[in-house]
């Protein structure tokens, strides 16, 4: 009797904790289930941020730089009429910066790289890029590229320095005014390097690092970004009569 009433005990205590442990096995696999659930929105949501970055981060490098330059250009075009003469070649040039914004959203749209730089390599593209941009202004500038023929770029490296290159072109144009620009693309000992001498306001490095620290500008954010992809140093210096910009980067030290 005793025994009996022993093993019915018992046999009651090992159901409860058979379904004490069903129970916390099936909170268990919920759990993990829901772990799995959120870790792949989290992913679906990081994935999204970035797309949405990097859409964001193109159409600042690409279509807003060209369409500060149409503004810009257009500007002078209301100025002349003020003064009564219709500048029908600024009018043209307007209207092929905004051709070139399309093209630029529709690649944009195709998820592409720039086409001409890949195609073409980073001297021919910043040399194209230069052109387009001073010849809204009509300062005199000049571009010269120390680059082999047959140098080697990883597609990554080239891309981000070709964007920083060409945000700090947009600014210099945008904010310093200079009539008188030079520029060199160079390969000293595996180090690239894009040298940008110019006759309008210049920053020193202070000024431009505190600006860094302070500013919520997606153009400054970008070139952060960029740079941090590339490893790369960006510089500035200022003398009494030019501002000098240095961009470098290793060639073989990124990846």
């Amino acid at each position: 009797m005793i025994i009996s009433a022993v093993m019915t005990v018992g046999i009651i205590y090992l159901i409860k904790k058979n379904r004490q442990i069903k129970d916390l096995g099936d909170a268990l696999l919920k759990e993990e289930l829901e772990k799995k659930e959120l870790e792949k929105v989290g992913v679906a949501i990081t994935t999204q941020e970035s797309e949405r970055t990097e859409i964001a981060r193109k159409l600042h490098d690409e279509v807003s730089a060209l369409l500060s330059l149409v503004q810009l250009n257009l500007s002078i075009v209301h100025q002349e009429a003020q003064n009564g003469i219709v500048d029908i070649q600024s009018l043209e040039k307007s209207t092929r910066l905004l051709d070139l914004g399309i093209d630029q959203l529709r690649s944009i749209t195709k998820g592409l790289v720039p086409h001409y730089l890949v195609k073409f390599g980073l001297a021919k593209a910043l040399e194209k890029t230069i052109h387009q941009k001073m010849e809204q202004l009509t300062a005199k500038h000049n571009f010269n590229s120390e680059l082999a023929i047959d140098i080697h770029i990883e597609e990554q490296t080239m891309i981000q320095f070709y964007y920083i290159a060409h945000e700090l072109i947009t600014n210099l144009l945008k904010h310093s005014r200079p009539s008188d620009v030079k520029m060199s693309l160079s390969n000293e000992e595996d180090i690239l390097k894009l040298e940008i001498i110019h006759d309008g306001l210049a920053l020193e490095q202070k000024d431009f690092e505190k600006f860094a620290l302070d500013s919520d500008s997606l153009g400054i954010m970008n070139i952060k970004y960029r740079l941090n992809i590339i490893k790369g140093e960006l510089t500035f210096k200022r003398t009494k009569s030019e501002g000098i910009i240095n961009l470098s980067t290793n060639l073989f030290t990124n990846n």
